[in-house]
């Protein structure tokens, strides 16, 4: 059987690791560009963050818990996976475990509600952590205005470098003569007689195998609209989000550190690389097509904050890198995975920042379905033909935006006067956003947060 991956980021490697352990006969042929360009993963810090990702809605809410669950059973797979990759390929992985999440006051409450919700559901699902003195988290240094109140530290939630894991699972692939790498783009797909017949590349070569598995990020709905289809999938938007490696020398971190999600997006965060370099996120926007430089005002914030709210001596660290990367968003803000009504063709998109933390459990699940048919996992909520998931009530959704629109602005800046400027910006983003709802028939719906902009300015319906 030859597998054909589209898509060379984290889904696609880890599948083909999963297919080619399982069967060393396997015939794997991956395509993607040589430099990743707007690879998520190669982006971010990576963080085994299951908990630390909780918002103070998401586990009353059914369908955002169910995600979270998601997420959350794919934490213990990876102590043992890192080792294997690392025996496997030769190649020594950086990673660790024991994520310190502090609570300082740089936003507003919403920040202290989220800290508290991820308190309370470690202590629902009796997950370790202890409560700590913030001051005694080696390297951490924020400035007086910057310092946190309170933290703990998790201990089953950690960090890898994520260049090292991809290398690593490059080189365990390559050892085996029946995996090949094809560095170019998939442009389309060819259906002949109810199956997938081939692929078409952007040098117009095409790629004929068995089964066909597509996992290319964020790119996904412009190959499939490429495709010309008749399946209904969500659209995936790119999530633009930037990372900044520092080299920080005697100041570098040993554990994770990072804030609850603020503003749409995953906080501050700070993680080492190596004995040598941070790495210091993140931002995020929704954007209809792929960006390929950071934003200025990314680049200030993130630059402010590791300064600010990590450790004041980073001022003269190295600036080494700025990355980009897309994350891949659905219009519902939940995966796709699986299989399709075409046989031999499954995908694997719209996993946002969670497509690294999470993909021992979607390779399982994929290559479960490519060798058996059938997987263990249970990942129907994320099948990739459907209608668009209503996730919110509109007064949910409602209440949720206007939270964080204004949480955000403190993360640019933002010092309201000394008066009743924010009862009176509530009202304004309550009568836009209520406005915006009525404009798009959403009724007895409410609109996904972070897919505010893409109603408004039409990008999606």
């Amino acid at each position: 059987m030859k597998t054909i991956i589209v898509g060379n980021g984290i889904l696609g490697l880890t599948t083909a690791y999963r297919l080619i352990k399982r069967d060393q006969n396997a015939e794997i042929i991956i395509i993607g560009p040589e430099d990743n360009k707007g690879c998520a993963s190669l982006a971010a810090a990576a963080m085994f963050n299951s908990f630390c990702e909780i918002d103070s809605h998401t586990l009353s809410n059914n369908i955002e818990k169910q995600k979270w669950l998601f997420n959350k059973s794919s934490t213990p797979y990876w102590p043992n996976f890192l080792k294997e990759i690392q025996h496997d390929s030769g190649i020594q992985q950086e990673y660790g475990f024991g994520t310190y999440l502090i609570n300082n006051h740089v936003t507003d409450d919403l920040e202290d509600e989220n800290f508290d919700a991820i308190v309370n559901a470690l202590k629902e699902y009796n997950e370790p952590f202890s409560y700590i003195d913030p001051k005694t988290i080696k390297n951490y240094n924020p400035d007086a205005q910057g310092r946190a109140a309170r933290g703990i530290y998790i201990d089953g939630e950690g960090w890898v470098n994520p260049t090292l894991l991809m290398l690593g699972l490059k080189k365990a692939l390559l050892k085996n003569n029946n995996v090949k790498f094809i560095h170019a783009y998939a442009e389309h797909l060819i259906q002949e007689n109810g199956i997938i017949s081939h692929v078409v590349l952007d040098n117009k070569s095409i790629v004929q195998g068995d089964i066909y598995f597509v996992a290319p990020g964020a790119t996904f709905s412009k190959i499939m609209e490429a495709s010309n289809f008749k399946l209904n999938f969500p659209k995936i938007f790119y999530g633009v989000g930037s990372s900044i490696l520092l080299k920080t020398d005697t100041k570098t971190l040993s554990n994770c550190v990072r804030t609850p999600n603020r503003g749409l997006a995953c906080g501050v965060y700070s993680a080492p690389q190596d004995s040598e370099h941070t790495l210091v996120g993140a931002s995020n926007f929704i954007s209809p097509w792929p960006e390929d430089f950071a934003r200025i005002t990314s680049v200030y914030t993130l630059l402010k904050s590791a300064m600010e709210q990590i450790n004041t001596d980073y001022y003269r660290s190295h600036l080494v890198k700025v990355n980009v990367g897309w994350r891949p968003t659905s219009e519902d803000t939940l995966p796709l995975l699986g299989k399709t009504t075409i046989s031999n063709l499954l995908v694997a998109t719209g996993t946002k920042r969670d497509g690294l933390h999470c993909s021992p459990v979607i390779s399982e699940f994929i290559s479960d379905l490519i060798l058996d048919g059938k997987s263990k996992h249970d990942l129907s909520l994320f099948t990739p033909e459907r209608d668009v998931a209503r996730i919110y009530t509109r007064e949910e959704a409602i209440s949720i935006v206007v939270r964080h629109t204004i949480n955000a602005a403190y993360q640019h800046d933002f010092k309201p006067s000394k008066n009743r400027m924010i009862e009176q910006l509530e009202k304004f983003y309550q009568d836009e956003f209520n406005q915006l709802h009525d404009k798009v028939g959403a009724h007895d719906w409410g609109i996904p947060p972070e897919m505010v902009d893409m109603y408004k300015y039409g990008h999606t319906k």
